[in-house]
């Protein structure tokens, strides 16, 4: 163990490795199929920028000011956290400084802290959470088309079937490249939902209470705060998408950047919103909006948003997948998208999303519990056991102490919160349900 915390800012921004985008020359073929540094920050911001600019109000109903500073908590620590996990794709030489990536995914991080069975333990977790939040989707898209087409008597489950038809194309994804269009797509379309309910909730001035943000309720503020947490999971990304960059030392300011700004919308829409339309927020904020074209103008941009915030999740499970090297696939596969195995297999990992997503309807629960047992241990709890270790030799005594706080706060919150939102899903399902869009 060396060093101080400054020293290990300064090792923060260390380009030892990294091409320079600064010093001019020809890129190579294969530098030139890697991620700009605006694809870059378009992928990172589509990790944290989606789904909760729909809900974000909804866990501020439940937890008021404490709901707003757990977001930002959440935000520091997941971009901390992040960052963590690229560090740890790296070794460090003890007597020249220099760094050497040697680890290209988040399971390989696993094996490097627990071989054989960590590597297991990250894909096993990240492919449940990834799983359930793309599943999200598909759900959000039936619940859009069931109120689109009130006089259709079709149920939820129908709709969200119909919709789930759209996601299929994902399965030619080759790129992170091509990823990023979609991100890009999803930023704009989140800006514009952005735009338009702040500007509708500018017109509710009069309506606006702050004495409102001091409520909190107890049962329900821990589902919020699963709610808060899969919101910021960027972790199972953030190998891939620092792999993919053409100037890898531009990683940190990037998601420093980008986590800044997302943030900061994050809260200000949670805030309007839910100052707005109290004590009625709905779990999909554009649901409050006026019944009529204008709604379903804006539920058209969710509809975009939610298409395009699928891509990277999926990509991701397609990814993992795809290099877990299981028994089952031969050792080619995943070479070629084209190939018949390769197609067969993701289109049965996309219709798995769309099946979870009409089968479990109360999805605000579900994504509370998932995030709290799966989505928690990513993001706070992995990342700093395996930092702790791997990177033992050359921690200073800060980094050591605020892993420390991360893993004994990860856990505690992921046990309290999948305690009080397991026992919302029991409640929900043990209830009839005769329309689950409704």
């Amino acid at each position: 163990m060396k060093g101080t915390c400054k020293e290990a800012a300064k090792e923060e921004k260390s380009t030892d490795i990294c091409d320079s985008p600064d010093t001019e020359k020809q890129l190579s073929p294969a530098e030139d199929k890697l991620a700009s540094t605006c694809a870059t920050f378009w992928n990172i911001c589509n990790t944290i920028q989606g789904l909760p600019i729909l809900v974000i109000p909804y866990a501020v109903r439940n937890g008021g000011y404490l709901a707003i500073l757990t977001l930002l908590l959440v935000a520091a620590a997941s971009n901390y956290t992040g960052k963590t996990i690229v560090r740890c794709l790296y070794e460090k030489d003890s007597k020249t400084g220099r760094k050497t990536r040697v680890r290209n995914t988040y399971a390989d991080v696993g094996n490097a802290f627990l071989p054989k069975i960590g590597g297991h333990l990250v894909l096993a977790t990240q492919f449940l959470e990834l799983l359930f939040v793309a599943s999200v989707y598909p759900l959000l898209v039936g619940r859009l088309f069931a109120k689109s087409f009130p006089h259709v008597t079709a149920p939820c489950w129908i709709w969200t079937l119909i919709g789930g038809v759209l996601f299929v194309p994902n399965i030619f994804l080759k790129n992170l490249s091509q990823v990023a269009w979609t991100s890009i797509l999803t930023v704009l379309s989140a800006k514009i939902i952005f735009i338009t309910v702040f500007a509708y909730s500018l017109s509710q001035f009069h309506k606006w209470e702050l004495s409102s943000l001091n409520h909190f309720d107890a049962s329900t503020y821990p589902s919020a705060l699963g709610i808060l947490v899969a919101s910021y999971l960027s972790q199972p990304f953030v190998p891939l998408i620092e792999g993919s960059m053409r100037y890898k030392d531009k990683f940190n300011s990037l998601m420093n950047l980008s986590y800044g700004i997302m943030t900061f919308l994050n809260v200000i829409i949670g805030v309007v919103a839910y100052i707005s339309f109290q004590p009625n927020t709905a779990e999909v904020i554009t649901n409050n909006l006026p019944e009529g074209s204008f709604r379903r103008a804006v539920n058209v941009m969710a509809a975009v948003l939610a298409f395009t915030s699928y891509t990277l999740p999926m990509f991701t499970i397609f990814d993992i997948v795809e290099k877990s090297n299981l028994p089952c696939l031969p050792q080619e596969f995943g070479k070629s998208i084209l190939q018949p195995r390769v197609i067969l297999l993701r289109l049965s990992l996309v219709s798995i999303s769309v099946i979870f997503a009409a089968t479990f309807p109360a999805y605000t629960y579900l994504l509370a519990f998932v995030g709290s047992i799966a989505g928690i241990s990513l993001e706070f709890i992995f990342p700093a056991l395996f930092h702790l270790k791997i990177y033992s030799q050359h921690m200073t005594w800060c980094n050591i102490v605020v892993d420390a706080v991360m893993l004994a706060v990860g856990v505690s919150v992921s046990v309290t919160g999948a305690f009080f939102s397991g026992r919302s899903v029991i409640k929900t399902y043990s209830q009839p349900i005769i329309d689950h869009c409704s």
